[in-house]
């Protein structure tokens, strides 16, 4: 639920639909000594809920930002390396292997279309 103010100055509550609702990490699925279990912002998460249409997610460099991303945006079916479902091209992988390990609890809106955007691909880093 969201409470927003209308014009008329009243707050009201207002069911947001969003595309996903929960992303659920099967931590039983990822090896031992994986890489992903050093990272302190991914190793406590075993479920992610998802409030608002807008998630930012903010840290330091090698926080596990980006792999976070990545892994949700694979496991809604987008290329790792970017671009939209329709691109089903691999260059070099170099995704980990948290995508096969994230279930998602979709809403109850389906995306017409979608874009995922790696920010190192298009800046050329």
């Amino acid at each position: 639920m969201m409470y927003v103010r209308n014009g008329a100055g009243m707050t009201i509550e207002m069911e947001i639909p969003l595309y996903i609702a929960k992303a659920r990490i099967r931590w039983d699925e990822i090896e031992k000594d994986s890489y992903l279990r050093d990272i302190p912002a991914i190793a406590q998460i075993s479920e992610l809920y998802f409030h608002m249409p807008i998630t930012l997610l903010a840290g330091e460099n090698g926080t596990g930002k980006s792999t976070l991303l990545e892994a949700l945006a694979v496991a809604s079916g987008f290329n790792p390396e970017g671009g939209t479902r329709n691109y089903a091209f691999s260059t070099y992988d170099s995704h980990s292997e948290l995508f096969g390990c994230i279930s998602l609890v979709r809403g109850i809106r389906k995306p017409k279309w979608g874009y995922f955007l790696r920010a190192c691909g298009y800046t050329g880093k």
